[in-house]
């Protein structure tokens, strides 16, 4: 195969995720903005707060292992890649099933805990659904790993799209109230479980499944220690809405979730650009080539910061505006906590987590992330006990997000002799916040005095326009060009 091929090969599995991404970003979107206007607050802070502890609780019953698919199967023949699919199916279920069990058996506690009740009603219904989400994991690793990305789109479209229909329409037609969003939400993940396991199959139908040796043993140690960081992650995740559910309320933990949202397009740049590093990492480590793999790793730094901190500082100027037109006027209260929560998204311009992997070192993954949340309990303890603004507690996991870049990026450079931060990187940075920075001021000061009263959308429109002409036309000043930018990064490869 040619370059030139291999290339658009890569360029069109990057886009595909890419697709199945939006998909997802999308309907959850849709359903908030639908959710949060049909509940009251208190209702749809239960309804978020069951998700919240479900979403914290599957990174660490999975146990790491979504990833081994992508890992592993590019190293077996397809004999082998059905022997390690059909023995991960059945750890998957078996996880499932003690997640099940032991949802229904916290229930009551975690109620008593975060102060709600209703809590507990929730819960029990919700807590046979991991059972069948749990064995879908690992679809997107079989289908990457075999560059077959169109058929993640399209599973993320299909099953996104019932998820959506499935926890609105009772809501909506038949005033069920959260249970009935539940109950939707657990049909629509039998549904995506019944999908998952005849694409998880598909490939391998007519393949007769081969033995491979020392298989559980292979992928513990390559799991264990990403678990030990998810583990230490779900103890960071927790602090969030345990301190917010317990001391601050049902009403706060919605406005709170809410304003705790990514922002979709910059998750799929950045995963895109994890997805063709990871592999030149790899490469250079077991050749020794690291000159050429970070030459692309700084180009992709550099192409990545300039497309994505613009959209965080425009984000953070008009975090109100974005807050209500997605969630409706009393979620305004919710822009402090967004504003708080873009600030942490910044450094993921910076992929250190790939280098780490290629180097070997996961182990300081996990350590790192176990320091973090011993420092996220101690600090929240101090903010709750001083009775600060509970919008504190995210800007510290803000700033834990941030510290965990410098380290990183410190340790790489002191352990391996590799500059993932040099200083003409650092001054490009700087001047791309400083230049988005005035570019937003002037757009936002701009839009207050013309148009103080226009609905949200269209003051997102129409300032987002003129943020985008003005960043233009200033970029050229210093040289950046941005049209070309945009274009030379669908195509861009590292080499």
């Amino acid at each position: 195969m040619s370059d030139d091929v291999k290339k658009t090969s890569n360029f069109n599995q990057a886009l595909w995720l890419s697709i199945g991404m939006l998909c997802t970003y999308a309907m959850t979107f849709v359903s908030a903005a639908v959710l949060s206007r049909y509940f009251d607050k208190y209702e749809y802070g239960t309804y978020k707060q069951i998700l919240h502890i479900y979403n914290t609780l599957i990174t660490l019953f999975s146990a790491g292992l979504p990833s081994v698919f992508a890992f592993f199967i590019p190293r077996l023949n397809i004999g082998q890649q059905k022997e390690l699919i059909v023995k991960l199916n059945r750890i998957f279920l078996l996880l499932g099933l003690a997640f099940s069990v032991t949802l229904y058996a916290l229930s009551t506690p975690l109620s008593m805990l975060l102060k709600n009740e209703e809590l507990a009603v929730g819960l029990k219904i919700f807590s046979i659904f991991p059972l069948f989400t749990l064995p879908t994991m690992g679809v997107e690793g079989i289908y990457t790993a075999i560059r077959k990305t169109k058929y993640i789109a399209i599973y993320n479209l299909i099953t996104k799209t019932v998820m959506l229909i499935s926890t609105i329409i009772p809501v909506v037609v038949f005033k069920t109230g959260y249970v009935g969003a539940i109950i939707g939400w657990g049909i629509a993940s039998f549904i995506s479980f019944v999908i998952a396991m005849y694409l998880k199959s598909r490939p391998y139908v007519k393949i007769k499944q081969e033995f491979v040796p020392n298989m559980y043993k292979a992928v513990f140690s390559y799991s264990l220690p990403l678990m030990g960081a998810f583990i230490a992650g779900f103890v960071i995740s927790s602090a969030d809405q345990f301190f917010i559910s317990r001391y601050f309320g049902t009403e706060i933990f919605a406005d709170f979730s809410n304003g705790c949202i990514g922002i979709p397009f910059v998750t799929m740049i950045v995963a895109s650009v994890k997805n063709v590093l990871l592999p030149v990492f790899s490469k250079a480590d077991s050749e020794g080539t690291w000159d050429n793999a970070l030459v692309s790793y700084h180009n992709a730094v550099t192409k990545m910061a300039l497309l994505i901190i613009p959209i965080f500082v425009f984000c953070i100027w008009f975090a109100e505006d974005i807050m209500v037109f997605l969630f409706g006027g009393k979620y305004e209260t919710s822009t402090k906590y967004f504003q708080a929560f873009v600030m942490r998204d910044i450094v993921c311009v910076l992929p250190y987590l790939s280098v780490l992997l290629a180097l070997g070192k996961s182990k300081i993954y996990m350590y790192m992330h176990w320091v973090g949340a011993a420092f996220i309990w101690i600090t929240y303890s101090l903010i709750v006990a001083a009775k600060i603004d509970s919008v504190w507690l995210v800007a510290t996991r803000s700033l834990l997000d941030i510290l965990f870049s410098i380290y990183a990026i410190s340790y790489i450079k002191r352990k391996a002799n590799l500059q993932l931060m040099p200083q003409n990187l650092l001054e490009s940075i700087i001047l791309i916040v400083l230049l988005s920075i005035i570019c937003g001021f002037a757009v936002y000061s701009l839009c207050l005095f013309l148009i103080p009263n226009m609905i949200p959308f269209g003051r997102i429109c129409i300032s987002g326009t003129i943020f985008c002409v003005l960043l233009y036309f200033i970029g050229k000043l210093f040289k950046i060009n941005y049209l070309n930018l945009i274009l030379s990064f669908v195509k861009y490869q590292p080499k």
